[in-house]
């Protein structure tokens, strides 16, 4: 890259980054996150280099993707005059134990409603956390629709004189916030890459706001990076959220941050193959995954987001889609709780490696 590329590049940076000052945002994790390069795995995945962003090092209550993004969603909140936000998914949702940490964190009341699943009478993982933690737990029925609960309990805290803000499956707003917030890791990983390299491929578990974010800023540096996002959800989930959402929340995101060059939909890549048997499950290709990576790198997934989507990762080069000379970035979007309460799970399949 010249020099004058590069003092472009920095320019672009500086602007975005001054517009996204100007939004409403609450300061929780720890910025910038660590670059991993991990040199073993990417001599043995026969690729030509291989990064994890440590998504998974944000700090708060073990981490995690959300936390950055609860930056904004969160200072939101507290600018509209909420006094208290409310979340609801399954039971080990790493995403309800970042907004309850940071709840914490902020003295804002936070009410959960995790549903009655498989996970749920095991005080284990995140749920153990979210108690430990302080907020209101109000579970509801596996058959129940989150949305439609965190709707009732808003209304609820409005009848009572509350001013409620709603996160996650079915605000909007929110995983706009949430793409937003993402937009900054591409500026970091620039700046820890050097504006000389840019990825060949990004890939993460995702299934909206980040994907959206990850691809949003890469169209602001004017990269041409592949931004994969391995679902680990589909379309029987009632968090799914297709491609044509995805583009909704992408655009969304240019706008408030003043970015207005049309958003291609054809490079909005969320691939649904690496699921297993559901959602929540973890699969032998996730666990496989796993443990190649901490093996290789001493970095340890999780069996239902990071461990899936790696193990995308790890059959797009076994397949060759991912080239010998391709620079790869893996988003770690943390989740660690989640391992100790699928420990169940993964001794059964160490006792069998």
């Amino acid at each position: 890259m010249s020099a004058l590329e590069d003092f472009r590049a920095n320019r672009v940076k500086q602007t975005f980054r001054k517009r996204l000052a100007k939004l409403p945002r609450v300061g929780l994790a720890h910025l910038p996150t660590p670059l991993d390069r991990c040199l073993r795995s990417a001599d043995k995945l026969k690729i030509g280099a291989l990064f994890v962003k440590r998504e998974d090092c944000t700090g708060l209550a073990f981490g995690g993707n959300k936390v950055r993004q609860h930056e904004y969603v969160l200072g939101k909140a507290l600018a509209v005059g909420s006094t208290c936000v409310i979340q609801g998914a399954a039971s080990q949702s790493n995403h309800s134990r970042q907004i309850a940490a940071a709840g914490a964190k902020l003295g804002l009341k936070v009410f959960l409603t995790p549903k009655r699943d498989h996970y749920f009478d095991q005080m284990q993982g995140n749920l153990l956390i979210d108690h430990l933690l302080g907020c209101e737990i109000s579970p509801i029925s596996p058959e129940e629709s989150s949305t439609e609960a965190k709707q009732k309990l808003a209304e609820n805290e409005i009848a009572r004189g509350g001013k409620p803000y709603i996160s996650g499956m079915g605000a909007t707003e929110s995983l706009i916030l949430g793409a937003v917030a993402c937009v900054e890791i591409i500026f970091e990983l620039s700046d820890q890459l050097g504006n000389d390299q840019k990825p060949t491929w990004i890939l993460s578990a995702s299934q909206a706001s980040t994907q959206a974010g990850l691809l949003l800023g890469s169209q602001i540096l004017g990269w041409d990076t592949k931004v994969v996002g391995i679902n680990p959800l589909n379309s029987k989930h009632e968090a799914y959220v297709p491609k044509d959402e995805i583009e909704k929340v992408m655009t969304s995101a240019a706008k408030l941050i003043g970015f207005n060059k049309p958003i291609d939909p054809s490079l909005i890549a969320n691939d649904i193959n690496y699921v297993g048997e559901k959602y929540g499950v973890p699969s032998p290709k996730s666990m496989d995954a796993m443990k190649f990576l901490a093996s290789n790198e001493g970095i340890i997934l999780d069996p239902i987001y990071s461990g899936k989507a790696f193990a995308g990762l790890m059959d797009y080069a076994a397949t060759g889609r991912i080239g010998k000379t391709d620079t790869v970035v893996f988003v770690h979007t943390g989740g660690l709780p989640g391992l100790f309460a699928n420990k169940d799970y993964l001794v059964d399949y160490l006792s069998q490696s």
